[in-house]
């Protein structure tokens, strides 16, 4: 039985599906395919060119080689079958916080797994971008079955060395910047975070991503952050600061669910701004469901 902080290599190589973790009412947005057909969706490149047919798109004429041969000529294009597919994972110490189930921190590697594995098994390459530290954990994308185990190593290692707090932390302003001016335009984001560090700038490249990107936004939360349960004093940390919260109080209590939905109703909002869409997730969600093969 896990103790809600244990993560092994062999839990990410059989996670459950995003089906299984998602929630069955998401907040924004519609439950559908995650290629959801989108004018930001697939893009088209070039296949080959043929001589003109009736009923062809003048758009798609090759005027160079029309004029070369005096005949007019068709460009033709596919679909990219290998999009690339970025996950955004966000390891600050304020995701090594749980107080039922599990930590948000090992939620959100098991989600960042699971978004790789779905991506994998669409024919997509799988990149991704691990905060923590001073400096960015990248992974190009990629779409062999290697190179997943190899970013499935680097969420792995990426969670355990979180749990140690490093300092200088890359905050999300310098991670969304960075993934605006790598990812090539029409690629699917998955930006797994609790969101409760973004200011105004952060919030910006988010938005700017949505506009030439694909971008799903999940917010990792514990109920404790919002809502006191049960009597007593109970010591807390949330990877940032220490203390104890006590439910003996009745105006502390009131005060301290007014604050934590305040900030909740206003990252639903920004979410619902700056992403296609978006899922709220409790670590009291279970993780144990597998992937029926991970061969």
């Amino acid at each position: 039985m896990s103790d809600g902080i244990a993560l092994s290599l062999e839990q990410l190589l059989r996670p459950p599906t995003l089906a299984q973790l998602l929630p069955s009412r998401q907040v924004s947005g519609r439950r559908t395919g995650m290629h959801q057909a989108s004018s930001k969706g697939r893009g088209m490149e070039f296949a080959e060119v043929r001589p003109y047919l009736s009923g062809d798109d003048v758009r798609s004429i090759d005027w160079r080689i029309t004029a070369r041969t005096g005949k007019p000529h068709t460009k033709l294009f596919r679909e990219e079958r290998d999009r690339s597919v970025y996950t955004l994972l966000d390891l600050d110490p304020t995701l090594y916080f749980g107080s039922r189930g599990q930590l948000k921190a090992r939620l959100a590697t098991i989600l960042a797994a699971a978004t790789a594995w779905q991506a994998l098994g669409e024919g997509d390459k799988v990149g991704g971008l691990i905060l923590l530290g001073a400096e960015p954990i990248r992974h190009p994308p990629a779409g062999r079955r290697k190179d997943l185990l190899l970013w499935l190593q680097k969420l792995l290692q990426a969670y355990q060395a979180g749990q140690a707090r490093p300092d200088n932390l890359i905050g999300m302003t310098e991670g969304l910047k960075l993934l605006s001016r790598t990812v090539r335009p029409g690629s699917l984001i998955h930006v797994i975070s609790d969101f409760y560090h973004m200011d105004d700038t952060a919030w910006l490249w988010l938005k700017r991503l949505n506009k030439s990107h694909q971008v799903y936004g999940y917010q990792v939360v514990d109920r404790l952050e919002v809502q006191l349960i049960g009597q007593g004093t109970l010591a807390a940390d949330n990877g940032r600061q220490q203390g104890f919260l006590t439910s003996h109080d009745p105006q502390f209590v009131r005060h301290y669910r007014q604050v934590g939905m305040h900030r909740q109703h206003s990252i639903a909002r920004q979410l619902r701004e700056s992403t296609l869409r978006y899922y709220c997730l409790d670590t009291s969600r279970p993780t144990t469901a597998g992937r029926e093969e991970a061969s």
